[in-house]
This record gives structure tokens, C-alpha cells and sequence, in this order.
């Protein structure tokens, strides 16, 4: 037989193991879940391991790279992210007349109950014919579970840098929500800079908080949207997401 039904591992949030088969996995459990390894941290290493805090998970996430990190701003500011796993589960299987074994490097649960499970992997690597093979033999195991899985391989940096910015207002109790909301009733339907939005909100006074906090945070939120490829400064436009 050339191809096996794949087996998956993963460690519930209680610290005890789990093993079915891959389409069988309760992914709100893998979601809710502690990583399957946590990735080495050693002196002379190439990668940069560490911790990211999550607003989404109001808690840490581990990582083993920058591009792995870039990943994890990215979904942190995905409104529709609402928990992130990083090494979810080992997944085992046969492909033709070899093994293979694979964590993972991310899951995502959304809004609806959506999953979707990411590799991240860098331009260069996915020139080695070795990389491709394992990435297919992953691919392909997912879409056989009904899993959805991608391989991301980073963004514009202007996009990162963005993100990164309003990241300055995310944490759970900053900002409050009061200050968020006369940021989202202040902004013009049609539009305006950020300038003259913290310019109406210093007017408005009562704000909880800086009315620059007031309005990344409701950018982070989702409340507000700008247009993310283009640096952001007070000249930036907003408008009611």
C-alpha cells in the first residue's frame, strides 16, 4: 500500500496525550492544547526561538524563528483569530515507501469554528527538492483529513512594520473600550486621517486614553481599517471597518 491512513499526537491543555487518527483529531482540543515540543534554544544556533505574547491567547506562543514570529503578528491581528496553537500535534504516516513524521509549526481556530493549520518556511527552502517532497506529503495528508493547511513564506515588510505599530495598543485593558468606541463613532464614514481623528477625540474629551492608543487599538480591533501596504503616519486615512 502506498499510502496509509496518517496518525496524529497532541497534548490537551490538562498535559495528557491524545492519539487518533488525523481526521478524527478534535481540533478545538489541539487549538486549546500545549505545544507537542517546544523548539531548542542553544548557543551558536542559526534560528531565534523565543516567546511571542498573543493578545488573541492572552498568553505566550513559542516560536523558532523570525519568520515564524512575523507569521504570529500577522494571525494575532486577524480579527477573526480567536486561539493559536504553535506546534500543534505530530502527524505520522506513509508516503510510498517511506515514513514520514511532521509538527506542524502553527493552527489556527476562527471565528465559526474554522481550523486551518500553516508550515512556515522561507522562499529559499522551498528550492530544495527534499523540503518540497516533505511539504507535499503534508499537504496532501491534510486535504485527505479535511484539514485545511497552507505553507506562508512571509509578507511585505511595510505590512509587518504596520501591524507591529498598532500592536502598540492590542494588550486586554490598555485601551478601554470607551475610548475605542468614541474612536469608531468620531471617524467619518467617508473617511479621514488620523490626524484629524485625534483631533475630534482630543476635542470630544472624557478619553480613558491617548486618543493615538484610542485609535490603533481600534485598528487592531478591526474596528477601524487603513490601508496596510503604505507606512502609516497622521496622514493616514481611516475609515469604519
Amino acid at each position: 500500500m502506498e499510502q496509509s491512513v496518517a496518525r496524529a499526537t497532541y497534548v490537551t491543555a490538562a498535559g495528557s496525550e491524545h492519539e487518533s487518527a488525523l481526521s478524527e483529531v478534535d481540533l478545538r482540543q489541539v487549538a486549546f492544547g500545549l505545544p507537542f515540543r517546544i523548539p531548542p534554544s542553544y548557543a551558536g544556533q542559526r534560528n531565534y526561538p523565543g516567546l511571542f505574547y498573543s493578545s488573541t491567547n492572552s498568553a505566550h506562543v513559542v516560536y523558532e524563528s523570525r519568520l515564524k514570529l512575523s507569521w504570529l503578528w500577522l494571525a494575532d491581528f486577524d480579527p477573526e483569530v480567536v486561539r493559536i496553537a504553535a506546534q500543534p500535534m505530530l502527524v505520522v504516516g506513509r508516503d510510498r515507501s517511506r515514513d514520514r513524521v511532521r509538527i506542524p509549526d502553527f493552527l489556527a481556530l476562527y471565528t465559526g469554528g474554522r481550523v486551518a493549520v500553516a508550515d512556515v518556511k522561507p522562499d529559499d527552502m522551498l528550492d530544495d527538492e527534499d523540503v518540497r517532497d516533505s511539504l507535499a506529503w503534508t499537504a496532501r495528508t491534510f486535504e485527505d483529513a479535511g484539514i485545511e493547511y497552507a505553507v506562508w513564506s512571509g509578507v511585505p515588510e511595510t505590512l509587518l512594520r504596520n501591524v507591529r505599530l498598532v500592536a502598540s495598543a492590542r494588550r486586554t485593558g490598555l485601551v478601554p473600550d470607551v475610548s475605542v468606541e468614541a474612536a469608531v463613532r468620531l471617524c467619518p464614514v467617508a473617511g479621514g486621517s488620523i490626524a484629524e481623528l485625534e483631533r475630534s477625540l482630543g476635542s470630544a474629551g472624557g478619553l480613558e486614553a491617548s486618543a493615538r492608543a484610542a485609535v490603533f487599538a481600534a485598528l487592531w480591533r478591526g474596528r477601524l481599517r487603513c490601508d496596510m501596504s503604505r507606512p502609516i503616519d497622521r496622514a493616514t486615512e481611516v475609515v469604519p471597518a
